[in-house]
């Protein structure tokens, strides 16, 4: 797989890998052990294992991902018919042999179930937009496959070259002007949304943000402070959307 993944691609993995956690809490702990034989390193290594706990954590996932959704408030459905289509982007598949290939990630899926209820409502046409960085099906195709068979979504136009946000948004504008179409409503998750709806805008599209598959946890109080997965997981998207956005102010 790695042999067809494109060099900026592959250089922008590496690069997350290792700058962003876990990757760059499991170098510090490294250091710290490799350090210990000397006489030093404790502090290393203990904050790697502080920095591991606390990304873990319901309470810095909330933290860092409420700016974020703060940008794109839930949609007020009252001003989806002003607007001339539905964009949905791409956020990631995984082989599963029980469908037999490549399927939509759960990221996209909550995507696709909110582009399908928004299109249900508004009777607009849906864009779905997101190609294959690492080889395989491109996810444009796989999430129109999903929004046709298991939301009896039609999908009028599908982007499938594209490898990231910035490419996203070009491409997709690009089939959108060519059909007339200024006004959309941009559905992805909340944290992605601040970056993406500014992208589009860029493009000389007027954007309404359509938020979905927002941080929240039943767990409330001092409870937020117990470790999880899923806390881990929401901590990393958000870790990288400013990684992200600091990058293109930069």
């Amino acid at each position: 797989m790695i042999a067809t993944t494109r060099p900026e691609v592959l250089l922008h993995m590496l690069f997350g890998a290792f700058l962003l956690p876990p990757g760059c809490l499991l170098l510090l702990g490294l250091y710290g052990v490799r350090q210990l034989r000397r006489g030093r390193g404790a502090a290393a290594a203990l904050l790697s294992l502080f920095g591991f706990y606390l990304i873990s954590t319901p309470w810095l996932a909330l933290r860092l991902n409420a700016p974020l959704e703060a940008a794109s408030p839930v949609l007020d459905m009252s001003a989806l018919p002003a607007f001339d289509a539905i964009v949905v982007l791409g956020g990631g598949k995984h082989d599963a042999p029980e469908f037999g290939g490549e399927q939509a990630s759960s990221d996209t899926l909550l995507r696709l179930r909110y582009a399908a209820r928004l299109a249900r409502i508004s009777g607009k046409p849906v864009l779905t937009s997101g190609g294959a960085p690492l080889g395989g099906i491109p996810e444009a195709q796989i999430m129109a496959r999903t929004l046709h068979d298991d939301y009896g979504v039609p999908v009028r136009w599908t982007e499938s070259e594209s490898v990231n946000t910035a490419a996203n948004a070009r491409l997709s504008a690009a089939m959108l002007h060519a059909a007339g179409v200024r006004r959309i409503a941009l559905v992805s998750q909340g944290w992605h949304l601040r970056r993406a709806a500014a992208l589009f805008r860029a493009q000389g599209l007027t954007v309404l943000p359509a938020p979905t598959g927002l941080v929240r946890y039943e767990a409330t109080g001092s409870m937020l402070l117990l470790p999880g997965a899923q806390a881990q997981k929401d901590v990393a998207s958000a870790l990288r959307e400013w990684l992200a956005l600091a990058g293109e102010r930069l």
